[in-house]
């Protein structure tokens, strides 16, 4: 049976993650916190093999949690910023669920805290706290008024792993249903990020040429106009991939790149 703490400060969220875990009969929920002291009290408390662990809470973030713990459980984040994804995956956690998210999703990231929970123990405490201060030195480097608009990674998933892929290797991002995938000239990964996120994050760099495709300009290759107003946009892939370029999108893609 694998033991779990549930650590949200929000109790919609909580009851949420409770009702998902319940459909799983091999997990069992040993405690409930909503802040950060009351969270390291619990996990200590409990000594939980698994923590949901929330980023922004009262009296600190889920970083400070795990810093004040000397017992350390496997963990999965749950925030609704992408933000905190490297730094994430820098203390070993086991997956970073960015809200809100599906009930698919959530048992893709149970399943990985079984494997790692088969395979053994997790970091101890000490190199968590030694890599949570490594993190915390370099953040002045990133923070303040001169950071960057975007996220200077954007993670996406490749089998069991999360890749971080710059902005500037992604050829453009397509969307099924809720779906969505980055494109670049070797894959097709999955983005656990809607496209309207990634379009509001990357522009201007990035260029919205239908619902379902938002572009990187620099890889845009050709633009073929058809009748009626619309066009396809080539793209510099190996295939030379036509997407379809909406005719309201030409008429602003037109003002950016005029032909």
């Amino acid at each position: 049976m694998i033991r779990v703490v549930i650590v949200e400060d929000e109790k919609p969220a909580r009851d949420r993650l409770r009702r998902l875990l319940q459909e799983h009969a091999d997990c069992t929920v040993v405690g409930e916190a909503a802040d950060a002291a009351g969270a390291a009290a619990l996990i200590d408390r409990e000594r939980p093999d698994l923590a949901f662990l929330d980023v922004e809470m009262p009296e600190g973030d889920g970083f400070e949690v795990l810093r004040r713990v000397r017992h350390a459980p496997r963990v999965i984040f749950t925030t609704a910023f992408d933000r905190y994804a490297v730094p994430a995956f820098e203390v070993n956690s086991l997956d970073y669920l960015l809200k809100p998210f599906s009930r698919e999703r959530f048992a893709a990231a149970l399943d990985r805290a079984r494997q790692a929970l088969q395979a053994g123990p997790g970091p101890a405490p000490a190199e968590i706290v030694r890599l949570i201060e490594e993190i915390r030195r370099a953040a002045p480097a990133t923070a303040g008024a001169g950071a960057p608009r975007g996220p200077l990674r954007i993670p996406v998933r490749r089998a069991s792993k999360i890749v971080l892929l710059d902005p500037n290797d992604i050829l453009w991002f397509e969307a099924e249903e809720t779906i969505v995938f980055a494109r670049t000239a070797e894959a097709r990964l999955l983005v656990e990020r809607p496209l309207n996120d990634l379009e509001t994050l990357l522009e201007p760099g990035f260029f919205r040429i239908h619902r379902s495709y938002l572009v990187n300009v620099s890889q845009i290759a050709e633009i073929q106009p058809e009748d009626g107003g619309t066009a396809r946009v080539v793209m510099k892939d190996p295939a030379r991939t036509p997407l379809p370029l909406s005719r309201r999108q030409a008429r602003l893609l037109r003002d950016r790149i005029p032909w």
